[in-house]
């Protein structure tokens, strides 16, 4: 059986919990279930993701896992040195490096995939130790970082994370693009990312390999927590729903945006309420709830279904276009309703098929007319189908990693 390694420099959890997790590990899941190829990971741990998890779950024939370095010794490195805090977090030391060399040198890979630009420490310690064809090692690009953090730079109030930020985005500008330079193939989980990925590397085949994620299957919700939310919203006919990181800056300030600039305009045509659901909301978004009676927070939530399951409409107000937004692929394999801002649909290709606007009036005027049902999903619904079969998108990713890709 063909066999790829996959060297992901942060950890990843089981069952995946997050977005970047839900990419490396269902990747795997669906090379294995459609195309019979296994997967060896080699990836940091920690006691929230322990490898064990990854190692039950069955999707990865190894896991060589590794303990992360200490969080103040790595910051305070950091400083002084040209790599991020992340790089220098989540790198590997002598002791374990040889370990990892002894057990994947004993493997000839049909490929290999570096994840994300954290992974350009274990690039330059691996590299040399993999058998692997040079034409089948593959940058795998979750986000172009350094404009993240640019973009993270101007959305922070706080002037000690606007500093710290810039700093991370100034390193990871050289960094990143002259890492990048090095591969002669870049996937792109963003589709609006690869021309920017082509003017770094104009030298590499570029492909867009958007997310896979698995078709939902029918569970029974938690009647008692269901019962919970239903008590808190039971006067309301429509419930709109927001969900993602609320401590990260991009998120909260777009639900920030939504409810003070949009939903009031729709409040005033219907009868609906406005649900936050996420972890670790910030200070801005527990005091916007605490001052409108029309809007719930549901924090650190244990599944996303419930919420899926009860909303009548799920909003992407989002205005940072770096990536792709995985609760944006989520809602909509669960066949929910959408309305975005065009910036959030970018990295799906999906800023023709989705209804978005960018301005308050229309936003509203186009939640309005979605949750009136004068807006037909049916058809929306099976273009983004089309687009996001998996069997389809791991056919794709074959044809890069065989000899004419």
């Amino acid at each position: 059986m063909k066999k790829i390694l996959i060297v992901s420099p942060i950890p990843v959890s089981y069952p995946p919990k997050d977005g970047y997790s839900m990419v490396v590990f269902y990747r795997s899941y669906f090379l294995k279930n459609f195309a019979k190829i296994e997967s060896d990971i080699i990836v940091p741990e920690n006691e929230k993701y322990p490898a064990k998890n990854l190692d039950d779950s069955g999707v990865f024939n190894n896991v060589f896992s590794y303990p992360m370095n200490g969080k103040w010794k790595s910051l305070i490195k950091s400083f002084f040195s040209k790599e991020t805090y992340t790089m220098i977090r989540h790198d590997l030391n002598n002791e374990n490096l040889q370990n990892i060399i002894k057990k994947i040198s004993k493997n000839k890979y049909t490929a290999t995939i570096f994840d994300y630009s954290g992974s350009y420490p274990l690039y330059k310690k691996l590299i040399q130790h993999i058998n692997v064809e040079n034409d089948k090692i593959i940058y795998w690009s979750h986000n172009i970082d350094f404009i993240d953090f640019k973009n993270v730079t101007i959305e922070t109030n706080n002037l000690a994370r606007k500093i710290f930020y810039y700093i991370i985005y100034k390193k990871l500008e050289k960094i990143e693009s002259d890492y990048i330079r090095k591969f002669t193939k870049i996937v792109s989980v963003a589709k609006h990312e690869i021309n920017i990925l082509k003017k770094i590397n104009p030298m590499a085949s570029v492909y867009w390999i958007p997310p896979m994620l698995p078709e939902p299957k029918p569970i029974e919700s938690n009647k008692e927590y269901l019962s919970k939310i239903d008590k808190k919203i039971i006067n309301y006919k429509y419930k709109i729903l927001f969900a993602g990181d609320l401590k990260r800056s991009s998120n909260f300030i777009s639900a920030i945006w939504f409810a003070n600039k949009v939903f009031p305009i729709i409040r005033k045509e219907l009868n609906a309420c406005f649900m936050i659901v996420g972890k670790d909301p910030s200070k801005e978004i527990v005091k916007l709830v605490e001052n409108n009676k029309d809007i719930f927070l549901f924090p650190n939530v244990p599944s996303m279904v419930p919420f899926y399951e009860i909303s009548d409409l799920v909003v992407v107000p989002l205005f940072n276009p770096a990536g792709i937004k995985l609760k944006l692929i989520e809602a909509l394999k669960y066949k929910k309703k959408v309305v975005a801002r065009p910036e959030a649909l970018l990295g799906a290709g999906l800023e023709y098929i989705v209804p978005n606007a960018t301005e308050p009036e229309d936003f509203a005027k186009k939640c309005i007319d979605v949750l009136e049902d004068k807006i037909n999903y049916e058809i929306i619904w099976k273009k983004f189908d089309e687009m996001y079969d998996n069997e389809n998108i791991i056919k794709e990713f074959l044809r890069i990693v065989s000899n004419y890709g």
